[in-house]
């Protein structure tokens, strides 16, 4: 779990979703007081790690070709694997 300042959410709000999208637990805090936390999505639509990916991918695709890249793509784009 990583605790990040409510400046450092605003100035670097990107570096801090990159945090919970990678799965990372991140507690907002205000004069070092916890105030809000983000989690990060686990239903549809969640970013999915690279571990996780190739582990479905692996799963999926066992034996066979794997498609083009454009193929698995689109496949990741709805959530397919």
């Amino acid at each position: 779990m990583k605790t990040a300042s409510v400046y450092d959410v605003q100035h670097h709000f990107s570096r801090v979703l990159a945090w919970v999208s990678a799965g990372e637990t991140v507690v907002i805090s205000r004069h070092r007081v916890p105030v809000a936390r983000l989690v990060p999505e686990k239903g549809k639509g969640a970013a999915a790690t690279m571990p996780d990916f190739m582990a479905r991918l692996k799963k999926n695709y066992r034996g066979r070709p794997l498609p083009d890249s454009q193929t698995m793509l689109d496949e990741l784009r709805e959530d397919r694997y």
